[in-house]
């Protein structure tokens, strides 16, 4: 929810996550089901199991931002993500390349993300790096790190969770409002 996020870090915007978070529980729990009637395996996961972004940005659905959010082209850092693991017979995607190269540049220039952090977990470095900058990073690949201690934090002291980053990316900007029977369509 877009005038949910722009609220951030207010409650409207802890709110707006938690809806989204109730409603993908359903969601995921729906698609376990349906594979499942076909006959098929399905495990649902939703921050668990596997990290969910490296394998979002392999199926195509976008690229990893100066955040260390997902950023699709249709929502920008605006989704929250699961995932069902399953044996059923699917068609593969690749990566975005196109978008990820669209991503890759405009963090390396724009840092409203990190200047609207306001515990300064999100980094201001140039270029990504190999390092993680906390202990609960996986570091040894590419990417800008985000202290999520520092950001876990930040939620504990606003009795809530925060979204500055979300309501200030760019990329945000896009596809501002969904319908519901939209975004039943799209899966």
């Amino acid at each position: 929810n877009s005038d949910g996020i722009a609220t951030a870090p207010a409650q409207p915007s802890s709110a707006s996550t938690a809806i989204a978070y109730s409603k993908m529980a359903f969601l995921i729990a729906c698609v376990g089901e349906f594979i499942r009637n076909l006959g098929y395996r399905a495990i649902q996961c939703g921050n668990d199991t596997a990290l969910s972004i490296p394998l979002a940005i392999d199926a195509g659905l976008g690229a990893l931002g100066r955040s260390g959010l997902l950023i699709t082209p249709e929502y920008g850092p605006r989704v929250r993500i699961c995932k069902v693991f399953t044996d059923l017979p699917l068609k593969s995607d690749i990566p975005n390349s196109k978008f990820i190269e669209i991503v890759d540049k405009t963090c390396r220039d724009c840092y409203k993300c990190a200047d609207a952090c306001e515990n300064g977990a999100i980094t201001k470095e140039r270029e990504p790096s190999f390092k993680g900058d906390s202990s609960s990073n996986n570091p040894g690949i590419r990417k800008y790190y985000v202290n999520v201690e520092k950001c876990f934090e930040f939620w504990v002291e606003n009795s809530g969770d925060c979204g500055n980053c979300i309501a200030v990316c760019p990329f945000s900007k896009i596809n501002k409002s969904i319908t519901p029977s939209e975004f039943w369509n799209k899966i």
